[in-house]
């Protein structure tokens, strides 16, 4: 008994390190994904899971008429992103921290004349605490990316100058760690310039001041 007790921990100790983005998107609290129940989100997962293009998507939601389906699943399973009954899209990122934290990004962009940022959040978890949601002051270089910003705005900006978040866009990388970010020419009409720059996932980032450095493209 003794042996079987020492294995079943081991086993299970396992499977609670090899979650993957799949099943983060089930256990997530409802509110983050459109307000989907666990039982809509297991079929969403069952259904389309290994889904690897838009065609993929669109089979499924043909076949099952589900209002949402996976466009793709990375190979790692690290990324997913989700489309259907919604304009614009919806992804999620899994990135490892040091035992026994994981990270959860988070972004849903919406889209109607132009696409705009509409959910940008961060969770740590852990099996023991669960999902803890973040301030992204302690994910991003905020300061940094102002610095990079700022020195484009012209004067005759429609906008407040804080306001400057407003008008990013976001890609989380399918592959690597990163997220590249764009300055949203479209939704900052008045504002028009060129800017992309990369963030990248620090080494050791539970002991930064952040989880992400910052490197312009």
């Amino acid at each position: 008994m003794k042996a079987f007790s020492v294995f079943a921990l081991l086993f299970f100790g396992q499977i609670c390190f090899s979650q993957n983005i799949v099943e983060f998107f089930q256990m997530i609290p409802d509110s983050v994904v459109f307000n989907l129940s666990t039982s809509e989100r297991e079929q969403i997962a069952t259904h389309s899971k290994n889904n690897k293009s838009f065609e993929d998507a669109y089979k499924v939601m043909n076949a099952t008429k589900d209002n949402y389906t996976f466009e793709t699943v990375n190979k790692s399973k690290t990324y997913l992103k989700l489309i259907g009954s919604f304009e614009g899209q919806f992804q999620m990122k899994l990135w490892k921290l040091p035992k026994p934290y994981l990270l959860v990004g988070v972004y849903r962009e919406s889209c109607g004349p132009v696409c705009v940022t509409e959910q940008l959040e961060f969770y740590r978890y852990s099996p023991k605490t669960g999902f803890e949601k973040l301030n992204l002051a302690t994910v991003f270089p905020l300061q940094k990316m102002q610095e990079l910003i700022t020195p484009k705005l012209q004067k005759d900006c429609a906008f407040e100058e804080e306001h400057w978040m407003d008008f990013l866009s976001y890609q989380f990388s399918e592959k690597g760690k990163s997220i590249q970010v764009i300055w949203n020419n479209e939704a900052a009409t008045s504002c028009e310039f060129a800017l992309s720059f990369e963030l990248y996932l620090l080494p050791d980032n539970l002991k930064n001041q952040t989880y992400f450095g910052i490197k312009e493209n």
